[in-house]
């Protein structure tokens, strides 16, 4: 299956999708009026897709882990699951590897120290960095996170991709993001 393949499939199933309104809070009446929508040159854009791709992926997210506490800010379940991988992990590593704001990063991890899933210490090499580690609490909320945002992937895509499709979709993306950190964008 080649990737022009794969893209037309995924755009003809984002449109069923759209106009099926899943998972969205619109009226069937807003969806109907939504399915005849002329997208114009936002068909052609793979940013308007992946804007609507993110929020929607993000609510779905959102929704599955209202229950631990984990809403809203962009980039905690990230930071949290990174921290737990790879202690001693500083806060630039975070943003850079993430596309965020330092400030944001600052406020993620000010917001997991506050929960007491994460601790900072002051680096060996460099007293004015900041290494991360996660918490015992931390440990433990980052294994049931890594269990519900796998399950949360695999139900959110089943019906919209198939397996292969999304295994492609993933390794385009992995290859866009691997350039950007080799730009330093």
């Amino acid at each position: 299956m080649n990737n022009s393949t794969i893209m037309s499939s995924l755009t003809s199933k984002f449109h069923a999708w759209k106009a099926a309104g899943l998972p969205s809070m619109s009226t069937r009446k807003s969806q109907e009026l939504a399915a005849q929508v002329d997208l114009g040159v936002l068909d052609g854009l793979l940013s308007f897709y992946v804007r609507v791709f993110e929020i929607a992926v993000s609510r779905h997210l959102d929704d599955r882990l209202a229950p631990l506490g984990f809403t809203g800010r962009k980039g905690t379940i990230s930071s949290l699951l990174l921290i737990a991988r790879h202690a001693g992990i500083r806060p630039t590593t975070i943003s850079t590897l993430l596309g965020i704001d330092k400030s944001i990063t600052v406020k993620t991890v000010d917001e997991l120290r506050r929960a007491k899933l994460v601790t900072r210490r002051s680096a060996a090499d460099d007293k004015r960095a900041q290494e991360l580690f996660v918490t015992p609490e931390g440990a433990a909320l980052a294994d049931k996170v890594e269990t519900l945002i796998v399950a949360h992937s695999d139900e959110f895509f089943a019906g919209l991709m198939t397996r292969e499709e999304h295994d492609i979709v993933v390794n385009i993306f992995r290859k866009a993001f691997n350039r950007l950190r080799e730009v330093g964008e």
